[in-house]
């Protein structure tokens, strides 16, 4: 008749194991086995949540435990001070005080204590998934204690801001000594499963060039440099000449902010205004791509340069155009510091770059 009375019914789902049943659990087995604390955890409430919702949540004072899985995965587990209370007094003094402790930071000391409980605890929870050959194991499986998170604020800056999946329950310690909550936080998909996007490489360095490519580079074209006594430099007066030679026309130095030389080039003029053709890269490393592959640029080795004259004694007026050698008239220079400021057929003595393309952009 019994058999009869139950026919057609569904089997009975007391026995089916959840997540949330395998975490209930797993707090009362841990807590045994690590330090000999009865804890009869409640209802474990299972949920989805992200980051910014969660951590507006979040107790404080409590014990962040930052926990490790595979894949370079994150989670935590939360214990509020009446949890940390009860797991140091059971293992310091072997009973839990029968009052709530008082309400303080967590210490290194105090999460070292608790580091035991956490890992026997989600050693547990594995164990029991994975037994039940829940679809949910992957995702629950290989974390372990890391470190303790000094504020709430470092969950954002430690944790990836991906769908994690939170247990929740309030916890009795001690029969009835002592009464928390715990949480744990777990990543809600299984390693491999994220929803991260897939990077298009092609498309991730064009976007890059055109970044960059738009960027303004300062360059700076030094003709020569030369060092000078204190008493020479004093010496100068409006008028005065300083030796250049005549092989530094085709060794201009093109220098970046940090005075690093990336090319050297030819002066010349181009339509009346002083211009510089490049004519070597400074700057190439090895295998590097040349100046000319980047800039259009035909290469010529340049000539070696040719000994600095020497500069006359501290106190003597400097010699007059004529008397430097290899040099040839200068033209008109016009006021220092106001270099291609001349107009168009003013610039005299500097070689024609008629076949130089147009320059486009003024350097400085």
């Amino acid at each position: 008749m019994r058999r009869k009375a139950g026919a057609g019914r569904p089997p009975p789902e007391i026995g089916r194991l959840t997540a949330a049943k395998a975490v209930r659990a797993s707090i009362a087995q841990a807590a045994q086995d690590v330090a000999a604390l009865v804890a009869v955890a409640g209802t474990v409430e299972e949920q989805r949540t992200t980051l910014d919702p969660y951590t507006a949540g979040v107790p404080d004072p409590a014990l962040l435990a930052l926990i490790e899985g595979p894949a370079g995965r994150y989670g935590l587990v939360v214990l509020d001070p009446q949890v940390v209370a009860a797991l140091i007094e059971i293992q310091t003094t072997g009973r839990v005080v029968p009052h709530p402790a008082e309400t303080r930071a967590p210490t290194r000391t105090d999460a070292i204590m608790c580091a035991d409980f956490i890992d026997r605890m989600l050693e547990i929870v594995e164990e029991r998934v994975a037994e039940a050959e829940l679809d949910i194991a992957p995702a629950l499986a290989g974390f372990r204690y890391a470190l303790a998170l000094a504020e709430p604020r470092a969950i954002a800056m430690t944790l990836e801001d991906t769908p994690y999946r939170l247990f929740g329950c309030e916890v009795d310690l001690g029969r009835g000594a002592k009464s928390g909550r715990m949480q744990v936080l777990l990543p809600f998909d299984p390693p491999g499963q994220g929803r991260r996007a897939k990077v298009d490489l092609g498309e991730f360095n064009d976007a890059i060039r055109a970044q960059v490519f738009e960027v303004e580079a300062r360059l700076t074209a030094t003709l020569l440099r030369r060092t000078m006594a204190l008493s020479e430099v004093m010496a100068l007066d409006i008028g005065a000449l300083i030796p250049v030679p005549h092989a530094a026309l085709s060794q201009v130095a093109v220098e970046a902010l940090d005075g690093t030389v990336v090319a050297r080039g030819r002066l010349g003029q181009v339509q009346g205004n002083r211009a510089v053709r490049l004519t070597d890269d400074a700057g190439r490393g090895e295998g590097g791509p040349a100046l000319s592959e980047l800039a259009g640029a035909t290469l010529a080795r340049p000539a070696a340069p040719r000994p600095a004259p020497a500069l006359p004694a501290a106190g003597r007026r400097m010699p007059a155009p004529a008397a430097i050698g290899g040099l040839g008239d200068l033209g008109d220079l016009g006021v220092p510091g106001e270099i291609g400021a001349a107009a168009p057929g003013e610039i005299d003595g500097l070689p024609d770059l008629a076949d130089l393309a147009s320059l486009g952009t003024t350097i400085d």
